[in-house]
This record gives structure tokens, sequence and C-alpha cells, in this order.
């Protein structure tokens, strides 16, 4: 059954959907259809590169050290204690390294060649605010930047309102470009309010003008997008579960992947993961929902080229604080599934090693994303990021 959404949702819902391209700077509208802001670089495209990426963020700092445990080295238990993970319970994924008990699912994945682990990622001046950590990541640039490094991908190549999804309420920063920005789609099944007044509006406001001045233009082409997402997204959906949680929100977009759409990227999120106490049974919880929905997407999209990434702002900190818990740390552990080069990667940070009490940073997250931009999306890494580090061969 469909859920109208309330007028207030579908303004907030909508606007995003349909004025995502305003977050940046306005353009007219013959930009609509001119495919990039700027000539890519001259490379050839990247013949393989013609999958789909599933972003998937894991808001509040993930204890990677939990998550995938060096269960082999004895500073392992020794420096974390209680909260160390038991290696004849947790998943064995060799090389001395363990998944948690709670992923059953991704050790499934592992065996079956489908899944791939990246060690020690993170990026120089990581200061462990969940703010700015993330602004980082989400905008693939250490300084100050208004887009992000999907948005960015979408302004260069980008010219279908559904290159790119969002299954959220807003669109997330990682998303918006300059010229373009994921479409909003909301977690369950949904559809425009059934009022007249309203219909007519969207209708008026859709309406092409030459007379409009540039903002009108821009508004009505915007509307114009909205209404084709909604139109096309809105009847795909209405079946999706009503629930607002990673399980749904992934299989709205494996139902989407499966109707043949366009869209090259979606991002998802589960939040939760800020861990200061009490972290065992919680942690636990939130792999165990995240490894339960990843494995039921990748069931549901079989057959097609998929890669999905999961990272969260940083790693947790390695000795435990006083209330059973970790505070937030420095390099964390990347995931890739389905669609991937197998195994582990990168140099995994030492034990013996670490940075002011934290996990080394030893691989640069940008050689995540040039992977992802080469291998999947099919553009050249430094049209997207700003003279980035050699790609890491991850699909």
């Amino acid at each position: 059954m469909t859920h109208p959404v309330s007028r207030r949702r579908f303004i907030q819902g909508a606007t995003a959907l349909g004025t995502a391209a305003a977050l940046g700077a306005c353009t007219s509208d013959d930009s609509r259809s001119t495919p990039a802001t700027r000539p890519l670089g001259t490379d050839a495209p990247h013949p393989s590169a013609d999958g789909t990426l599933v972003l998937v963020t894991l808001y509040g700092g993930n204890d990677a050290l939990n998550m995938v445990a060096p269960v082999a080295d004895p500073r392992y238990a020794s420096l974390r204690g209680a909260l160390a993970l038991d290696p004849a319970t947790a998943h064995d994924l060799g090389e001395g390294f363990a998944l948690h008990s709670a992923m059953p699912r991704s050790k499934a994945l592992w065996d079956d060649g489908h899944l791939a682990v990246v060690h020690g990622v993170g990026f120089d001046g990581l200061d462990r605010s969940h703010f700015h950590c993330m602004d980082v990541w989400q905008t693939g640039a250490a300084d100050a930047v208004s887009t992000g490094w999907i948005g960015r991908w979408l302004d260069a190549v980008g010219n279908d309102p559904l290159d790119a999804i969002a299954v959220a309420y807003r669109p997330p920063l990682v998303t918006r470009g300059h010229r373009r920005s994921a479409a909003v789609v909301p977690p369950g099944p949904f559809e425009l309010p059934g009022d007249d007044d309203l219909h007519a509006l969207l209708a008026g406001l859709a309406a092409q003008d030459r007379k409009r001045p540039a903002l009108g233009a821009l508004a009505a082409a915007n509307t114009i997008d909205l209404l084709a997402v909604a139109s096309t997204v809105g009847p795909l959906v209405a079946s999706s579960p009503a629930a607002d949680t990673l399980a749904a929100r992934l299989e709205t977009v494996a139902t989407l992947i499966n109707a043949g759409l366009p869209t090259r990227a979606y991002a998802v999120d589960l939040g939760g993961f800020d861990t200061h106490a009490g972290q065992a049974p919680t942690h636990a919880a939130l792999l165990g929902e995240l490894d339960s929905a990843l494995g039921d997407f990748l069931e549901r999209v079989a057959g097609h080229k998929v890669t999905v990434l999961v990272y969260s702002e940083f790693g947790r900190r390695v000795e435990p604080n006083a209330s059973a818990g970790t505070d937030h740390g420095g390099a964390g552990t990347v995931l890739l599934a389905g669609a991937v080069r197998p195994g582990h990667h990168g140099d995994a940070p030492p034990l013996t090693a670490l940075a002011d009490g934290d996990l080394a940073t030893t691989v640069d997250f940008r050689s995540v994303y040039g992977a992802i931009l080469e291998g999947v999306l099919g553009v050249d890494a430094k049209d997207v990021l700003d003279s980035p580090p050699r790609p890491l061969d991850l699909v």
C-alpha cells in the first residue's frame, strides 16, 4: 500500500528531488542538454567501467578494529581487553584477520570472492570530529568544498535526473554538485499528494516559457525533474516496506536496479556507530543489521554488475574507555562488496606504531574513490578529485 506524503514532508522531499541542481550554481536551461560543465580528460573511457555504485555511509565512527580484527596479533587482545573479539567465534579471513561474528553473510561473500577489505583508510589531518571528518569523506577533499565527489561526477557527466539517487529525505553532501545533484527518493512507498491545487501549481511551475527570467526557468526545469522522478520511481516502489531501515532502503535500491533505471550511483546510510559506552552489544547489533541488509541486497541484484562501498568517517581508539566503549579514533576499514577484486588491500596499520593511540592511516581514502570512479563509473579520478593518488586495484 502506498502512503500519501504529507504536504510538509512533500515540500521537504520534493524540494530535494526537484531543486537539487539549485544547491550549486544556478544554470540556464541550455546547460541541461550539455553532458558536462567542463571537458573530461583526454584518456579514453575505461572499457570495463559499466557498473553501478551503491554507497553505504555508516554515521558515528564505526569501530573498524572490531569489524575486521587482527586476531592473530597478541597485542590486539592485550590492547582491546574485554572488547576483543574471540577468534573462536569470529569468521576467519586469513592473513591473521577475522570478521565480527555478527557478519556471517559477509563471510559468505568473502568465501565466494565478492568481498574486499581495505585496511588503514583515512587522510592527513584526521581530527576525530564527526562533522569535519564526514565532510572530508563526502567531498573527497581536505579543504572546505561545497560539493561532494559523486556530485562532481554528476557535474561532469550527468544529464538525466535519475543518474544518481539518494534513498533519504534530503540530499547528502556527497551527492551535491554545482550543476546537478542526486534525486532524493524517500524510503518506502510514496506518491505526490492528491491535491488538485498542488498538482496545478506544479504543472504551472513546469511549463516552459522563454520569457521567464533565469531563476524561473531553473525552477521550471527542476520541477520537470521532480515530476519525472516521481512518475518513474513512485510506481516501482509502491510495494516497498514502509520501515525506514537500511534493509528497506537497500530493498528500494534493488527494486530500482532490477527495473532497469539508468541510475549509476545510489546512496544510503545507517547511523548509531558512536559507541562511547556499552559498545559490544550495540556494535554487534549494528554490524548484524549491515550484514543482513547487504546480504539480502546482493542476492536481489544478482546478475547485475553492482559494487557496494561501505565506509565511516573514522575508526575508534584502540584502547577501550572506562565505560566499556571506545572514543573517536583515526584510520578505519572500508568494505567493498559485489563486483570487486576480493581479498585484503592496503597495508594494515601495525599495533606497534599507533598514532596518538589510534590506528595510523596507511591508505589515502581518495585512492579508494579513484578505484570507484575509474572502475565503476568510468571517468578518470583526476576529473573529479584534486591531485588524487594512484587508484587501488579494487574493481
